[in-house]
């Protein structure tokens, strides 16, 4: 694997390294981003977190919404599975969204911030709403991803208030302890409002990807998607069989 550029910036080491036509953004030896143009799928955990799209027919996301935009792998696979007309990413450190724009490519038709992820949410009016919204924030610690904002009933109401009757809310878990706890699936009026749900997860993985959603998520739509992607990139054929997906609705129910 190439190295592609290393760099210190005060306390932090970043580095941008290729394999092959892949690149991938390190932070403190934490990857924080992984994108192929070749292989939109690849099989990896980065999939988990863009699958959700693929459960609503072809460019039926218009707007989304990045919370933890890292160089933007996952702006990148949004762009390929839905075309959005709009993609917000928030990134407490600038030089994620530096990256993104000088190695990724994955800037371009995004609204970049650099900021408070939590504090934008919070004043983020409700009349601007999204298709799709992703919690990925994490910064790390002694090598290790750590979450760096809360999971509590306010957040994720926060959240809630910011999403389309027929958008989807996508959380990465780090710690699969803490799904059972996630308000969307504890909270009776959250529960109510969010019936769908969703949990993806990878072997070998502890991450839990979960897509929360207010509507129905139509898995005879993601085969076809999914389908439709192989066929474009015959070298994501396969990729499928490791995905592991699982409702949280009924009990824990498998879809195959």
């Amino acid at each position: 694997m190439a190295i592609l550029w290393s760099q210190w910036v005060e306390s932090n080491h970043y580095e941008v390294r290729q394999a092959g036509a892949s690149l991938r953004l390190y932070r403190n030896g934490v990857n924080h981003s992984q994108w192929n143009p070749n292989r939109p799928l690849a099989g990896g955990i980065w999939d988990l977190i863009a699958l959700p799209a693929l459960f609503r027919p072809e460019k039926s996301l218009q707007d989304a919404l990045i919370l933890g935009f890292g160089a933007g792998s996952i702006a990148a696979q949004l762009k390929a599975f839905q075309a959005p007309k709009r993609i917000v990413g928030i990134d407490l450190d600038p030089i994620h969204l530096s990256i993104a724009d000088g190695f990724f490519d994955c800037s371009a038709g995004c609204e970049l911030v650099a900021g408070d992820a939590v504090e934008w949410v919070y004043d983020c009016p409700e009349e601007q709403q999204f298709d799709y919204i992703l919690d990925d924030l994490y910064a790390e610690e002694a090598g290790l991803p750590v979450r760096c904002a809360p999971l509590d009933l306010d957040w994720c109401q926060a959240l809630a208030r910011l999403i389309r009757p027929e958008g989807i809310l996508v959380f990465n878990l780090i710690e699969p302890a803490k799904v059972p706890h996630l308000p969307f699936l504890t909270d009776a009026n959250l529960r109510k409002q969010f019936p769908e749900a969703l949990q993806f997860s990878l072997e070998g993985y502890e991450n839990r990807i979960l897509a929360i959603s207010r509507s129905r998520l139509d898995t005879a739509t993601f085969e076809q998607r999914v389908c439709a992607i192989c066929r474009a990139h015959p070298r994501c054929y396969g990729v499928s069989k490791r995905y592991q997906i699982h409702s949280l609705s009924k009990g824990i129910a498998s879809l195959g």
